[in-house]
């Protein structure tokens, strides 16, 4: 075998090689690009799965009690190692519920004759006397558990004397406003209703009863601002005045018959019913015309058992039913059906530990206590996708609140904005983008001079390189305020744009044809550039005149509250300068690249060059064109730094295009640093992102199947022709 020979087989045999390594290396890289989408879905889907786990419990201890040592009123720590409670004979004791060891009980008030826990979810308790004094006490416990425990009085421990008659107070209600401050309202035997502030300054009030009608309850809510008097099926509402007077608001019936019993939700503000038929409505201000007006909001399903103790979450917006038979069922305030039930012990009474972190419940034989896992009961497909009546709003809605105003944690998560929000962003910057970028493709592909396409194609891609950080820049500094000033001209343009280019290319056409000969094919757009750049600026100039003759003042003036600034139409034309670089590539090379043995047969048929354009061109490469508008659409719904900074970030559902919004990944950027780690916020954050990694995903394979598509049939196209 020749020399000759022998070196042309060690080429073959290297090419060989470096043909099955490359194509490893392609294929490694394709399956890490694969894993990793794969790793990244996963991870979101770990992250998100418990937002929809059922809630669990378990038995934490039960100690043994004594009969005589029962308590009125009882709760435990955060870590359920110590309960405590106040018995009928005024002793605080407590109780390490792992061993049952007790120390020595302490003295509170002897010879009381009401006790009741804080409105507010607070371990805080008032103990009146039978000749209308009071005390109010705190269970205070070591950051230690292996330490005890000690009551104490943070209001001071002398009595405080609310009844001038020396006679016991009837319906002791308590909140505590703040560390220094407490509202406490009770009933005298001459019937008047005492509201007292005790604090470094005690204040007290006495009120009349409301129609003279006998009171059967008295409850104030969580931050004492507000006094619930109910009088058979009535309800009273006073509310502390900016001048520290108690005032009577509101009148209300609260159900058909009677009686009914009240318990405020601390958590957000409302209040639950119960009525004579043992059903159960959620009662809220609402806004109305003449102010808040107290409102039925919503009944949830089902009448509990008669018997049954309500237990409200102080935290949360949740609150548990306690059967007689030990049955428990746990209910969202967002929902009216039931959220979780189990099974605890007949003929106890509970309540839940702070944090809901167990439950801790008294029957005749001893304490008892299970740690509790609650998991995010207040989501659910319905809160994220429906609209749902919250508390103080005037309606049902679509909300996305992450953070209260009041700073109770009573997010409200609904995704429905932040999908119309993208969708709105998405639609108008492709309204904006697909019109110019697909006519500049198919000018450029078709009829522009090759030299000039030479030059515009490359620039086009290096606008696409432009970050989007610069472009959101420039849109909320510049461009925001600019569209406020000359909103009526940017508005005429989509009409007075292509109504000018159409007069220009109808003036052409009537010159002298030595006139038309002197311009090349090919090279139109340098007059056209120039002449859209003019129109643009004559419209904006115009704009001024243009609202004076039609509004007498500037049109963003004229709309009012219905104009922000920061809107989707500075959004959609920001985002569209975006995406049209993109777009423009895709469907130029789509375009540039359908096979000329069809153009040059529908000329040689006599077919003008728009007519094979159009029934030609056009239909060939429909796949690409159509994968460009997908990726597009792609592009602009993972768009993040330009909505973050020119959309005004406001959550809502509407198509205005003079209105702000919020995007998903918008609203990714800004709440995700802040979101406590593994907290519903954060899960519910992680939700959307998965949300938008399937949506973009999906897009993006639906554009790459049609390109695969259209090099198939071009394929087919070159072998049946070859």
């Amino acid at each position: 075998m020749t020399e000759k020979r022998l070196s042309t087989l060690q080429t073959a045999r290297h090419r060989r090689i470096n043909d099955r390594l490359t194509r490893c290396i392609v294929s490694a890289g394709g399956l890490l690009v694969l894993l990793a989408l794969l790793l990244m879905f996963f991870y979101l889907l770990y992250a998100v799965l418990p937002l929809f786990r059922s809630p669990a419990i378990e038995p934490a201890s039960g100690v043994a009690l004594p009969a005589s040592s029962a308590p009125l009123a009882w709760g435990a720590d955060e870590s359920l190692s110590w309960g405590y409670g106040i018995d009928k004979g005024g002793l605080g004791r407590f109780i390490r519920l792992r061993d049952g060891e007790t120390p020595a009980a302490v003295p509170l008030m002897a010879d009381f004759s009401s006790l009741a826990a804080a409105t507010g979810g607070q371990p805080l308790y008032i103990m009146a006397d039978r000749r209308g004094n009071i005390r109010v006490t705190r269970p205070v416990f070591s950051p230690h558990p292996a330490e005890t425990a000690q009551w104490t009085f943070p209001f001071g421990e002398g009595l405080r004397a609310l009844s001038d008659d020396g006679l016991p107070l009837r319906h002791v209600t308590l909140a505590q406003t703040d560390d220094d401050t407490a509202t406490i309202a009770a009933q005298s035997a001459s019937g008047e209703i005492v509201l007292a502030r005790i604090g470094a300054r005690d204040r007290i009030r006495r009120l009349p009863p409301p129609l003279n009608a006998a009171v059967d309850g008295l409850s104030l809510s969580a931050d004492g601002r507000q006094l619930y008097v109910v009088s058979g099926t009535r309800l009273s509402l006073y509310q502390w005045g900016d001048d520290g007077t108690p005032r009577l608001r509101e009148q209300v019936a609260l159900a058909a018959g009677g009686p009914v019993e009240i318990t405020p939700l601390p958590a957000d503000g409302s209040l639950l019913v119960r009525d004579s038929e043992e059903k159960l409505t959620l009662w809220s201000d609402v806004p109305a015309p003449g102010g808040n007006h107290l409102t039925a909001i919503r009944r949830f399903t089902g009448p509990i058992r008669p018997g049954a103790q309500i237990m409200v979450s102080p935290q949360r917006p949740l609150f548990g039913v306690l059967a007689p038979n030990g049955d428990f069922s746990l209910f969202s305030a967002r929902e009216s059906s039931r959220r979780w039930s189990a099974r605890l012990l007949a003929g106890a009474q509970a309540a839940f530990a702070p944090r809901e972190a167990g439950i801790v419940a008294v029957d005749g034989h001893g304490w008892h206590s299970w740690r509790l896992s609650l998991g995010s009961p207040e989501v659910s497909w319905r809160t994220l996708t429906q609209k749902v009546w919250y508390g103080h709003y005037p309606a049902p809605a679509w909300t996305w609140q992450s953070t209260s105003a009041d700073g109770r944690d009573s997010g409200k998560f609904s995704l429905v904005p932040l999908l119309a929000g993208t969708l709105k962003a998405a639609g108008y910057a492709m309204l904006f983008a697909t019109p110019l970028a697909l006519a500049a493709a198919m000018y450029t592909a078709w009829f522009m001079a090759p030299v000039l396409r030479r030059w515009v194609k490359p620039a086009m891609e290096i606008m696409g390189a432009v970050p989007s950080v610069i472009i959101g820049l420039i849109a909320g500094v510049w461009l925001a305020p600019h569209v406020t000033r000359v909103l009526s001209g940017v508005l005429l343009l989509p009409a007075v744009l292509p109504a000018v280019i159409l007069a220009a290319g109808w003036g052409v056409s009537r010159l002298p044809a030595g006139w038309r000969n002197r311009f090349a094919p090919g090279w139109d757009c340098l007059v056209l550039l120039p002449l859209a750049a003019f129109t643009v600026v004559l419209m904006c100039r115009l704009s001024p005149w243009i609202d004076r003759v039609l509004f007498g003042v500037p049109l963003s003036e004229r709309l009012g509250e219905h104009y922000n600034p920061m809107n989707a139409l500075v959004v959609g034309i920001a985002m569209g300068f975006a995406l049209i670089p993109l777009m423009f590539s895709l469907a130029e090379d789509a375009l540039f690249n359908v096979p000329v043995r069809l153009v040059q047969g529908s000329l040689a048929l006599g077919a003008t060059p728009w007519q094979t354009l159009l029934g030609v061109t056009l239909p060939t490469a429909g796949a690409g064109l159509f994968s460009a508008l997908i990726l597009g659409l792609g592009r602009a719904i993972g768009e993040t730094m330009i909505v973050l900074m020119a959309s005004g970030n406001m959550p809502r559902v509407d198509g205005s295009l003079f209105q702000g919004l919020r995007a998903l990944a918008a609203n990714i950027a800004i709440e995700i640093p802040e979101a406590a780690q593994n907290g519903d916020h954060y899960r519910i954050l992680l939700l959307t992102a998965l949300v938008l990694f399937v949506f973009t995903f999906l897009i993006n394979t639906l554009a790459e199947a049609l390109r695969m598509r259209l090099r198939e049939r071009y394929r087919q196209q070159d072998g049946e022709n070859g």
